[in-house]
């Protein structure tokens, strides 16, 4: 029977691939009886934020709650059989946190998995990130050269080169990704266009229009990981080191190439609102303040009003905020766009092909659908 240990089943990554293995599962001939899926997250699954019908899906398979940084806790996560897939959805990407904590639940954690993986597991999926290439005009593929802006990402780099040490791995490095769950990545747009609606105002967008900010959406995230995992096992191709270890590193980028005039227009639409792109003057001072000065400023314009419009629709204590960490690859994005080449994983043979080829309102819709049901949006 197939057996799958997935860490960080309870974020916003590892939940969409949850789903996608329940999903499947429930669809197969043999369904549970043959099936073991066992999940581990650092937090309860009713803390998490997650609606009603995922929720549920903890209840049907092996879920365990524990401090990833504790390696015996580790161990027992592994402990019981030789698993033939496992994933890392684990590692830190929220922006903002100390460095210590990158080093710690970034590099330790899974390093430390990656190794348990080797030992236990026939496969290791590791979820990186794409924020990590240096920075150019052109759309990374997997083997430019790479760069870290800041501490997130120079840890996702570092981690990288740890999971490398597995004998059979698979590294995705997904673009800017949405969906369900996201709480972060393009929801600081999401409310901007909420309060231009509240207003009557056109969404005004900093940067200029054509700059890449590719995006993928998390189910195909899910569903990629799952693809990779599978062709890794079945497949005879090499990888860097053929017959003796395989690493295969996998772009993932819906082939919309999406810009940041696609992306406000997506939002716009979603909410009925015009995007207004800073003229060029307004563009100009933006590009010479630095990346504090800038972030500060567009907080200051934003948090107020919507603490303002959650306070009218009585939504009290919602995490969502508009407010940009400098280390959010939007603010960077004059000096750092992302542009990144998710096409590899469609020609090797792996029968993916991404469900969305671009953000679109109606892409975009359940995200705001679910904050509505978790009483989190106004």
């Amino acid at each position: 029977m197939p057996s799958f240990l997935v860490f960080g089943c309870a974020n916003f990554y590892g939940r969409a691939l949850i789903q996608h293995l329940c999903a499947e599962r429930d669809k197969s001939p043999d369904k549970k009886a043959t099936w073991e899926i066992r999940g581990v997250d650092k937090q309860l699954p009713r803390l998490a934020l997650l609606p009603q019908g995922t929720l549920e899906l903890f209840d049907t398979f092996d879920f365990r709650m524990g401090n990833l940084r504790n390696t015996d806790f580790l161990e027992q996560a592994f402990a019981g059989r030789q698993w033939d897939y496992v994933f890392n959805f684990a590692a830190e990407y929220k922006f903002g946190q100390p460095r210590q904590v990158y080093e710690q639940d970034v590099i330790n954690v899974s390093s430390r998995i990656s190794m348990l993986a080797s030992q236990h597991g026939k496969v290791l999926v590791h979820l990186s990130t794409a924020h990590i290439f240096k920075p150019n005009t052109e759309r990374h593929k997997e083997e430019d050269a790479l760069d870290a802006p800041n501490a997130l990402a120079e840890c996702h780099i570092k981690a990288e080169a740890e999971v490398r040490k597995n004998p059979c791995v698979v590294i995705l490095r997904p673009a800017l990704c949405y969906g369900p769950g996201d709480r972060q990545n393009v929801v600081p747009m999401l409310i901007a266009a909420q309060l231009s609606r509240a207003s009557g105002e056109k969404m005004p967008v900093l940067w200029d229009r054509n700059l890449r900010v590719n995006t993928v959406h998390v189910e195909d995230v899910a569903r990629a990981a799952l693809a990779t995992a599978r062709w890794m096992i079945t497949s005879e191709q090499g990888g860097e080191e053929k017959g003796k270890r395989r690493v295969e590193v996998f772009n993932l980028s819906d082939p919309g190439d999406t810009t940041n005039a696609k992306l406000a227009v997506a939002v716009g639409s979603l909410f009925g609102v015009e995007p207004s792109f800073q003229n060029s003057a307004v563009n100009f001072i933006a590009k010479r303040l630095k990346t504090s000065e800038l972030t500060e400023e567009v907080n200051e314009s934003l948090l107020g009003p919507w603490m303002e419009l959650l306070a009218r629709h009585n939504v009290a204590n919602s995490p969502l905020s508009p407010y940009l960490d400098q280390e959010h690859p939007y603010c960077r994005l004059e000096h750092w766009p992302l542009g990144i080449d998710g096409s590899k994983i469609t020609a090797m043979g792996l029968g993916f092909q991404y469900t969305y080829k671009a953000v679109t309102a109606d892409a975009l819709r359940p995200m705001i659908e679910e904050f509505r049901q978790l009483g989190l949006w106004p």
